[in-house]
């Protein structure tokens, strides 16, 4: 093989690295604003999931108050009240259990303080409804009376939920805006080194 031959092979061996290696970072700040992007989504939606614990909560609670207006007003003789005070039982450790579940999967401080406030009035409202629900059954279960022990008790759990859910909405709009951020940072140093790229393989020498 010629010297001229030898230093064309050359030529082209070191231009096909050149292209390769070029190609390969492109790839690769390509394939960085893709991962930031699906890391970015995964990640507001694991906060999404994790603050809707409150939400959550709230329609269990509301479900909860339902079950006892069924105990107040389906109750028409002693099988049907242990029937459905044992619905309204179940729904009320259902609540129970989604509360500590709650605070112990969050970490903030005056969030877990409204869920501690909604446990402790919680847990007090409940052995008020059974009382009532004795009422209820020492006068012919007639509503009336029953519903007059604890009327209106479940109107404090509600604000206390509503106050927990809004501070949970701050918390995580300023955790989304921080993930946004830094997710938004990298996307644009990838674009900014993919522009750089474009520059060095437009205008390298021509060999």
């Amino acid at each position: 093989m010629s010297r001229v031959e030898r230093r064309k092979n050359a030529f082209f061996s070191m231009e096909t690295l050149e292209r390769v290696g070029l190609t390969a970072a492109f790839c690769f700040f390509l394939y960085l604003i893709w991962s930031s992007s699906a890391e970015l989504e995964g990640k507001l939606k694991a906060n999404t999931d994790q603050f809707a614990v409150v939400h959550d909560l709230q329609i269990e609670y509301k479900s909860e108050v339902q079950e006892w207006k069924n105990v107040l007003l389906r109750s028409e003789s002693e099988e049907s009240l242990a029937k459905n005070w044992l619905a309204f039982e179940n729904q009320y450790k259902k609540v129970a259990d989604a509360t500590k579940q709650g605070m112990l999967n969050n970490d903030v401080r005056a969030i877990n303080f409204r869920l501690q406030a909604f446990a402790d009035a919680h847990e007090a409202n409940f052995l008020l409804y059974k009382k009532s629900s004795e009422i209820l059954a020492q006068n012919n279960f007639n509503p009336h009376l029953a519903d007059d022990s604890v009327k209106g008790i479940d109107q404090a759990l509600i604000k206390t939920l509503e106050a927990a859910d809004a501070e949970m909405d701050d918390e995580k709009s300023r955790i989304n805006g921080r993930l946004i951020a830094k997710s938004n940072n990298r996307i644009e140093q990838s674009l900014v080194a993919l522009f750089l790229l474009m520059l060095i393989a437009i205008w390298r020498p021509i060999r």
